[in-house]
């Protein structure tokens, strides 16, 4: 039986295990007093050394006649916020490379984070998509911000956050070095510095050129092991928009017929995994 004489177990404060409970007691508190938070900005782990090991195994993965065309190697607009991303013809050998933005990294990380919340918030990326700025300048609203964290920020959430964002640069850059191969580049004209933003190509070819670069560029995706679902989310995010800014040109041809692409991006997957069985 217990002694209650024993002073020194009925004091509260000779106890060495209270302060653990204390300090069990205040995290869990923090816990529950965060539990349905609002999501705050957390910075992304795809970044420019994500876009340069995509395009390399982009260029790998092409036959020998056209990586004797290509730049395996993107160059950056470090300090533009603005989405960019087009063929330019450069200075050093061989001469075709594609000029990436830090916008346009950062607008995809937002597109593929708020799709990847799209399987848990119904409804939530068409959402952000029509909140999105007309300016291409304007910083992009966080995404989840109206979501608790633990949705927002969660492994499962962010695991299909990578994965949509590397299928999504991995078909853009793919259709970037289409142009250059199939003659697009040089029948057209693109810009040969970066010293002021190049402009859409899609403003410059033809809806019927775009589109074979978008094939084209889309199994060399394939063939990386990138699926279309990112792409065909980027085309569904261009069709939600209100109106269509000058930015969405660098992603798909104002002329494009969504739907119909749409269609034709997931037949080619789906010959694509029945040739490789």
């Amino acid at each position: 039986m217990l002694n209650i004489k024993n002073t020194a177990l009925v004091r509260p404060f000779n106890l060495p295990w209270l302060p653990c409970l204390f300090l069990a007691v205040l995290l869990a508190l923090s816990a529950a007093l965060a539990h349905g938070q609002p999501a705050t900005p957390r910075a992304y782990d795809n970044t420019i050394a994500t876009v340069t090991k995509i395009s390399a195994e982009l260029y790998q993965a092409l036959d020998a006649g056209k990586q004797r065309q290509l730049r395996a190697e993107p160059k950056f607009l470090i300090g533009l916020n603005t989405p960019c991303l087009a063929p330019i013809i450069d200075g050093e050998t061989p001469a075709n490379a594609i000029v990436v933005s830090a916008g346009f990294v950062d607008l995809l990380n937002h597109l593929a984070h708020a799709k990847a919340l799209d399987e848990s918030a119904s409804g939530y990326f068409e959402q952000y998509v029509r909140a999105l700025p007309q300016d291409g300048s304007t910083p992009l609203a966080p995404v989840g911000k109206s979501l608790p964290n633990e949705k927002v920020w969660n492994f499962d959430t962010m695991n299909h956050q990578v994965s949509l964002f590397n299928q999504m640069t991995g078909t853009l850059l793919a259709i970037e070095m289409a142009h250059h191969y199939l003659g697009h580049s040089k029948k057209h004209g693109v810009a040969t510095s970066t010293a002021e933003t190049p402009g859409p190509f899609t403003e410059k070819v033809t809806e019927k050129e775009w589109r074979e670069a978008v094939l084209k560029g889309a199994r060399n995706a394939l063939d990386c092991g990138l699926g279309v679902d990112g792409f065909r989310a980027i085309l569904t995010a261009v069709e939600k928009l209100p109106s269509r800014p000058k930015w969405s040109a660098y992603l798909v041809h104002p002329k494009a017929d969504i739907s119909k692409l749409s269609r034709e991006l997931e037949k080619l997957e789906k010959d694509f995994f029945l040739v490789e069985k």
